[in-house]
């Protein structure tokens, strides 16, 4: 993403950053179906560079701890929240929350009061207290703002003021307090143990991207994926290697959609410098707009291919960390739901089957490597990231807090702050 030419608002659109990149699509999806141009939608939200908008309160440079207990859950997958009136006090917006470990968590926000300045909020301690800090970038960036490491953060920004229409990055290794523009360094191969993140465009159009947890230093590879309409797999263990998930070709739409062709998958086992590609016999997809099949595994050894095909659930697993793989025989209707799919430490695959309430989801399980899936009661788990100590997966779009688990299998919720 650094020192791109961003020469138009459609390219901005294009390189619209990832906090609202699940929301856009989730829109665009739902507009589809009953005729409603989604483009203007996605072009909406990018021009603002806003969120969720959430209610106002008197400004204060600290806030307040949330209420913290069993009283403040939320639901899970709640429905569409109210909009604060334009122009009516003061308003705020959010992006996704960013976990660095189960106790640092932080999330960025935008007030509009005089101006509109880029600021975040973070926790120290699990979300019973939290303080702000404001970001080194223009009033008017879109910013993606990540977690790698408890106190070790880095910013994309972009400004669409800016007379040469580039990106750039900045860092922090001490949680905020301190930040520092970073250039990007070209690699044949991503150093281990360097934070790789998932970015709008895809891996595609724009080669993987890791972060140094320690000292904020950014590498970017010098390759681009080979498959279309790419995605990087976020959240396996750094022993299952690179993933990205796509498509091999594609045909004309005939005025709709392009048709992508070829589900597939590609793996790297050495940071990137080579890649072992694997094509799926069927129509495999996890989604309707970018990446194909869904990727899920543990260990790095056994690994599941979850996607739909016409309507129906099918599994691909296997053995050998994607070397081989074979049909599994469990299956489910699920419509044209959008899949997220994760392993439990326990082995347990979870699959959810919709990410918005809008798509009415249902959570389904397989204890036995993918021969039969039962439905199961829905929670998180299904999009979890692993961190330091445990997992995370944010509410976002639907929500502003987080989910944190030590296991994978109990959890609980830190509400965000009241900003």
């Amino acid at each position: 993403m650094p020192d791109l030419d961003f020469a138009g608002f459609d390219a901005a659109v294009q390189a619209a950053f990832k906090p609202h990149f699940e929301q856009v699509w989730a829109r665009a999806r739902r507009r589809r179906r009953t005729r409603i141009a989604a483009v203007v939608v996605a072009a909406a939200v990018v021009a603002t560079g806003s969120g969720i908008a959430v209610a106002a309160r008197p400004a204060g440079e600290r806030s307040p701890a949330p209420a913290f207990g069993p009283d403040r859950t939320p639901e899970f997958m709640p429905g569409p929240q109210p909009t604060p009136t334009p122009g009516v006090g003061r308003q705020v917006s959010t992006g996704r929350p960013a976990a660095g470990d189960l106790d640092h968590l932080y999330l960025r926000y935008k007030e509009c009061r005089t101006g509109c300045p880029v600021r975040f909020a973070a926790t120290d301690d699990r979300g019973r207290t939290w303080r702000t800090g404001g970001l080194p970038v223009p009033d008017d960036a879109m910013v993606d703002l990540r977690a790698v490491g408890p106190r070790t953060l880095a910013a994309w920004y972009f400004s669409r003021s800016a007379p040469d229409r580039r990106s750039a990055w900045t860092t922090s290794t001490d949680g905020g307090t301190t930040w520092r523009q970073v250039t990007v360094r070209r690699v044949a191969a991503l150093p281990a143990g360097w934070r790789v993140l998932d970015q709008v465009p895809g891996p595609d159009v724009e080669p993987l991207l890791a972060v140094d947890p320690t000292t904020g230093e950014i590498a970017q590879l010098t390759k681009r994926s080979t498959l279309l309409n790419a995605a990087y797999v976020a959240g396996l263990p750094d022993a299952a290697g690179l993933w990205v998930s796509g498509w091999t070709g594609s045909r004309d739409g005939k005025g709709g959609p392009t048709v992508w062709t070829g589900s597939a998958v590609e793996v790297s086992r050495d940071g990137g410098r080579s890649w072992q590609r694997h094509e799926f016999p069927d129509h495999l997809t996890a989604t309707d707009d970018v990446g194909a099949a869904a990727i899920a595994t543990y260990d790095g050894r056994t690994v599941y291919a979850v996607g739909r095909v016409t309507g129906r659930l099918v599994i691909w697993r296997s053995a050998d960390g994607g070397g081989t793989w074979q049909r599994a025989a469990g299956t489910a209707d699920v419509g044209d739901r959008t899949l997220r799919a994760a392993v439990r430490p326990d082995g347990v695959l979870l699959i959810q089957a919709g990410i918005s309430a809008a798509e009415k989801p249902v959570m389904l399980a397989s204890a036995d490597g993918g021969r039969s899936v039962r439905p199961t009661t829905l929670g998180p788990g299904a999009d979890a990231r692993p961190v330091p100590g445990g997992y995370v997966q944010t509410g976002w779009p639907d929500s502003k807090g987080a989910w944190l688990s030590a296991d994978g299998r109990t959890w609980s919720w830190v509400a965000p702050p009241e900003l």
